[in-house]
């Protein structure tokens, strides 16, 4: 399918491949490679950290060169929060639940609250607690919640 030459020109790189020398694509490849660690080349210069060009977004580091970079992507505490951040990304990727798996969960809840022999009344009363507390936390957190729990 053709391509307008506006598609052509948003997808080329600002400077062409053939016109860098091989350091300077040498360097591009090792960023893009950085960015995919969340380590950015900074755009203007901290007064705090003047010889530094790199930070990780994750971590909240400043680092001094590509190979401080390389060694801080190896490091136990940038692993770890590689690991944090890809399952929030997956999280975040998974669809709400469906009605039908909404309803599941309440009747295995139910189950084993009567399981439990925690009682109906006693139930309900803990539903009223829940739902105020979450208003509450609603009025003060945007986005928060709670969920019923039997501990």
């Amino acid at each position: 399918m053709p391509q307008s030459g506006e598609d052509a020109a948003q997808r080329r790189p600002a400077v062409e491949e053939r016109d860098l020398t091989e350091q300077q694509l040498g360097l591009r490849q090792a960023e893009e490679r950085l960015l995919r660690d969340y380590i950015h080349r900074l755009v203007k210069q901290s007064p705090e950290y003047p010889n530094y060009q790199y930070s990780c977004k994750l971590c909240s580091v400043h680092i001094e060169n590509i190979q401080g970079a390389h060694k801080h992507i190896k490091e136990k505490r940038h692993k770890k929060n590689i690991t944090e951040k890809q399952e929030e990304n997956e999280l975040w990727a998974l669809p709400p639940p469906s009605a039908t798996q909404l309803k599941a969960v309440d009747a295995a809840v139910r189950e084993v609250a009567a399981q439990q022999g925690i009682s109906e009344e006693d139930f309900k009363v803990r539903e009223t607690v829940v739902t105020r507390m979450e208003e509450v936390i609603k009025r003060h957190l945007a986005g928060g919640s709670l969920q019923l729990s039997s501990l």
